[in-house]
């Protein structure tokens, strides 16, 4: 029981002096409340800054979930239009490939007729 009056004791000056303490003036003329003050307006004025950034990426984020259908459509189509011309292409190449070829046993020919 005796330590626990020392400590109740001990609290209530400790209290005391953060009382006077947070009253005192410093060099500037300002007290520790005027500080705690400032710093708690600053604190607020941060936690609205996040809540409005917070609330940009919600949008963001909600209006990129609801384009993300037609996006992944476009990529879709797109894939379609690249597979369609490549195999285009391919028939391309391949009619070229063989118009090569005859123009090439033509040339041949002609070099070998020639010759001859």
């Amino acid at each position: 029981m005796r330590n626990f009056k020392h400590f109740g004791l001990g609290f209530l000056l400790g209290a005391a002096a953060g009382a006077v303490f947070a009253f005192l003036p410093d060099e500037n003329g300002k007290s520790t409340r005027e500080y705690l003050k400032e710093d708690a307006e600053d604190f607020k004025e941060s936690h609205k800054e996040l809540q409005d950034g917070l609330s940009r990426a919600q949008e963001a984020g909600s209006r990129l979930a609801s384009e993300l259908p037609a996006a992944e459509q476009m990529v879709s189509d797109l894939n379609t239009d690249v597979e369609r011309f490549k195999q285009e292409a391919d028939k391309e190449i391949t009619r070229l490939q063989a118009k090569i070829d005859r123009l090439s046993s033509e040339l041949n020919q002609d070099l070998n007729e020639s010759e001859n």
